[in-house]
């Protein structure tokens, strides 16, 4: 009877465990990456925004930074501290909870979000928005949404990200607690960076994104289209479980406001503790 069980015991394993001729995927190595980038208008200095980002094990987790510079600290001393995480590798991603903080010199504004399988479940600002009931948007309208900062890394991951019509293919739906909005992405194709972004010199992904309101504003801001576009160069950084990149770094942004554009370039990257020169040279 023993040698039975033993016998079944043994078959089950050798069943759920992968066979020498199908070999488990490989786990996608982890990444620690530190992105100061540089805003100007008008090519003047307006800001600056400071990115760390880790992925390790499956998970992310994001802390951004953002502060008025040069001509802008003139006018305003706003700053935007916002930290997020969940799960995430190229093509996927699950937010888990945000937390975003707006300092002003009239007010502070605070914004926690906790999810749930993926989904918006608690929201708690700090003051509590002021909003009339047909503004704020219906469960359908943030259901799947990512948070602010999350939408950030959800374009460093997009899905179908490559060569090809698939590349930036995509719809990146944001809620920040109170409105709900969209980034419609498409490709501009793939371009070669030689100008030397933040030292980066190499193949870029080339993306669009049109700005959507869906709800949380009037009617007739969320009816009135917005020209607003942000253009994106996207380097492909590292090495992936599937033998892709691991993710997309945003070396290039820019859009075309109506005062000027307004352009963002990373100014210094640390990946790994090393900068682009020595990641690149040691194979990353």
């Amino acid at each position: 009877m023993k040698k039975a069980i033993l016998a079944v015991s043994a078959a089950a394993l050798l069943t759920a465990a992968p066979s020498a001729q199908e070999p488990a995927p490989a786990a996608a190595p982890d990444y620690d990456i530190q992105v100061t980038y540089g805003v100007s208008l008008l090519g003047l200095s307006v800001g600056s925004m400071q990115l760390d980002i880790k992925f390790a094990h499956g998970t992310y987790e994001a802390h951004a930074f953002v502060q008025p510079e040069g001509l802008a600290s003139t006018f305003t001393s706003n700053t935007v501290n916002a930290v997020a995480n969940g799960t995430g590798r190229l093509g996927e991603m699950q937010p888990f909870s945000s937390w975003i903080q707006q300092v002003s010199t009239k007010r502070t504004q605070t914004v926690s979000i906790q999810y749930k399988d993926g989904e918006p479940a608690q929201v708690e600002a700090v003051p509590v928005y002021e909003q009339r009931p047909e503004e704020k948007p219906t469960p359908e309208q943030i259901a799947g949404t990512y948070d602010p900062l999350g939408g950030v890394v959800a374009m460093m991951l997009m899905p179908g990200a490559g060569p090809g019509d698939k590349a930036c293919g995509t719809t990146i739906p944001i809620y920040d607690g109170k409105r709900a909005y969209a980034f419609d992405m498409w490709s501009g194709g793939e371009q070669q960076v030689t100008r030397g972004a933040g030292g980066y010199n190499g193949p870029t992904l080339y993306c669009v994104a049109g700005y959507r309101r869906i709800a949380g504003w009037d009617a007739e801001h969320v009816r009135k289209a917005s020209d607003t576009k942000i253009h994106v160069n996207f380097a492909p950084i590292g090495k992936g479980a599937n033998g892709g990149p691991a993710f997309y770094l945003p070396v290039r942004m820019w859009s075309d406001a109506e005062v000027g554009d307004v352009v963002a370039i990373p100014s210094k990257v640390t990946i790994n503790g090393k900068d682009w020169a020595q990641f690149f040279a040691d194979g990353g």
